[in-house]
């Protein structure tokens, strides 16, 4: 069934959220964004989301040069995170990837996280 702007948010989900702790090292998010093909993995702490790591920040960890056997994730973890509620239209997470200048979106569900869309996701949605 064709997906379209005024369908909800969660229809672009496709899989389990990928997370990680604050304490874990760059070394292991990057691991776990090779092993499931992501580019982007929600911290958690003792908050439902304490932050995101995105293929961004890995980047700019090495153009820093730093050791990615001991930064950890807290180190570079963008906290200020947007977020997106599952039962939102996609036109407006569309919005917020033009308007943010981000690439990825977790996707709630009351204060669970229960996947990321990504830009990548709306190509295919066509317009009522």
């Amino acid at each position: 069934m064709p997906t379209n702007e005024t369908d909800p948010v969660e229809r672009l989900v496709s899989g389990p959220v990928v997370e990680a702790h604050t304490d874990d090292t760059l070394t292991r998010i990057a691991e776990l964004m090779i092993e499931d093909s992501i580019g982007l993995v929600v911290i958690r702490d003792q908050n439902p989301i304490a932050g995101v790591v995105s293929e961004r920040d890995i980047v700019a960890a090495v153009a820093d040069g730093v050791d990615f056997d001991s930064e950890r994730a807290a180190d570079v973890m963008s906290i200020e995170t947007v977020t997106i509620d599952a039962a939102a239209p996609i036109s407006e997470a569309r919005q917020m990837f033009m308007d943010g200048g981000i690439r990825h979106l977790p996707v709630t569900n009351g204060e669970k996280v229960i996947g990321v869309i990504s830009m990548r996701d709306l190509l295919g949605v066509g317009s009522d």
